[in-house]
């Protein structure tokens, strides 16, 4: 929403600008500030890039927090976690546990997902072979260093979890995470306070500080209170249908129908503050959008086929899929190209 307030904005402010009539940006700096939410690229720091083992028992992790700043410099009440990561005592990389960790661990479950279904149909010995494959290179892209600000979640998960196999470490994470971004700020204060096994008292008072929607720190309670309660976490990932009310009752949240009927109320409830030529594909985007969170729940696409998303992202034509031909191969990305150099345009103009 914020994204198509800004388009909107944009398309009035250059409208205003020929006719010099005073005007002002707010909702474009709201979408910027949002972007640099997602970011939080200055706080990271890489040490060393090549990791001397990939065990991961062999990582440690130092928790500490920082005053975020929002565009322009701008101080803010808002803080965030830093997460140092230590490879056997020495010190990788410290970076900020962002939105984009949360949304890069449910991407990846989704491509590891569709391999082990494509692994699934091939004959045993095949099958073996492939999974060891699929295994090595998700931990070669787990251990990167320059990867941490997007792993981090499924790194807390595995070494807190105890989860040796990075498969499983994909998955939990990726269904934390899904509820987490999905979670409406009015259950945030029902969060049960953790002990502070994990993060010292850290998740607490990131609960306390920041009030307005932060899946992050969603994300830490929910993990933490998941390892502080007495549920057999492996036995829970085991299970064809992840039972996503065991790690709700965890944290002493409502059951996920309560939880998703109050989502799709405020879905509904969403609207655009301000009109202009963008608006008609909100609304198509808002529409696909509900529809999605009725087929996939408060998990997110846990249990729904990849291929279904590739067929959703196909349709809503946003996404690249190379055709079998060169002809319509270079014809979808000549698409793709056009859109891209649109968009860097107009936010190119939004910050000059």
């Amino acid at each position: 929403m914020k994204v198509f307030n800004a388009l909107n904005e944009y398309e009035h402010f250059n409208n205003n600008y020929e006719e010099n009539k005073k005007q002002s940006v707010p909702y474009i700096l709201e979408f910027l500030n949002m972007f640099e939410k997602w970011k939080r690229a200055p706080y990271s720091e890489i040490f060393k890039t090549k990791a001397h083992t990939i065990h991961y028992q062999d990582w440690k992790f130092e928790f500490g927090t920082l005053n975020a700043r929002e565009l322009l410099d701008h101080s803010t009440t808002e803080k965030i976690l830093t997460v140092t990561f230590k490879n056997l005592g020495t010190d990788f990389a410290k970076v900020p546990f962002t939105i984009e960790s949360l949304w890069e661990t449910s991407a990846m479950w989704s491509e590891i997902e569709y391999h082990l279904d494509r692994v699934s149909l091939l004959d045993e010995d095949q099958r073996v072979v492939e999974l060891s494959s699929i295994q090595a290179h998700y931990e070669a892209y787990l251990y990167n260093p320059n990867l941490f600000v997007y792993s981090t979640a499924a790194h807390l998960t595995s070494s807190f979890c105890n989860l040796g196999a990075i498969l499983h470490a994909f998955k939990l994470s990726k269904v934390i995470s899904s509820i987490s971004l999905n979670l409406p700020l009015k259950f945030y204060k029902k969060i049960k306070k953790t002990k502070g096994t994990l993060f010292k008292g850290i998740v607490n008072d990131l609960l306390n500080s920041n009030k307005d929607l932060t899946p992050t720190t969603v994300f830490l309670a929910l993990l933490e209170n998941l390892v502080e309660s007495d549920i057999d976490i492996l036995k829970l990932i085991d299970k064809k249908v992840l039972d996503v009310n065991v790690i709700l009752t965890a944290s002493c949240l409502p059951n996920r129908k309560a939880i998703e009927a109050e989502i799709l109320k405020e879905l509904n409830n969403l609207s655009l503050n301000i009109f202009g030529s963008d608006s008609n594909l909100y609304n198509f985007h808002k529409k696909q959008g509900i529809g999605l969170f009725k087929l996939s729940g408060i998990e997110g696409t846990l249990k729904l086929p990849s291929f279904v998303l590739i067929a959703l992202a196909n349709k809503v034509n946003r996404c690249v899929f190379q055709g079998w031909d060169e002809e319509a191969l270079f014809e979808e990305e000549t698409l793709a190209y056009n859109r891209q150099d649109h968009c860097e345009k107009i936010f190119h103009m939004m910050i000059t």
